[in-house]
């Protein structure tokens, strides 16, 4: 049971990383807009490879943290059942 609310949870924040990243992959650098998007043949490959990669990177991290966060809530609702 523990594996699979670990991984549930782990996929959850997975995505959700994935999810902020996306969003400011084509942005404007410093722009908090949504709407301030600049077409992807317009940025520097070297550019849109880091952001690629840090997306990779905040992926895995939210995922790391889905994990842990649904082992210490299986072991927290544990010590509520005996």
């Amino acid at each position: 049971m523990l594996i699979i609310i670990s991984t549930v949870f782990g996929l959850i924040g997975a995505c959700l990383g994935w999810w902020k990243d996306t969003r400011v992959l084509y942005r404007r650098p410093g722009s908090k807009w949504t709407t301030d998007l600049v077409p992807k043949e317009k940025i520097r490959s070297s550019i849109l490879a880091r952001r690629r990669r840090k997306r990779l990177m905040t992926t895995v991290e939210f995922g790391v943290y889905g994990v842990a966060f649904g082992a210490a809530l299986f072991w927290t609702l544990q010590r509520f059942v005996k």
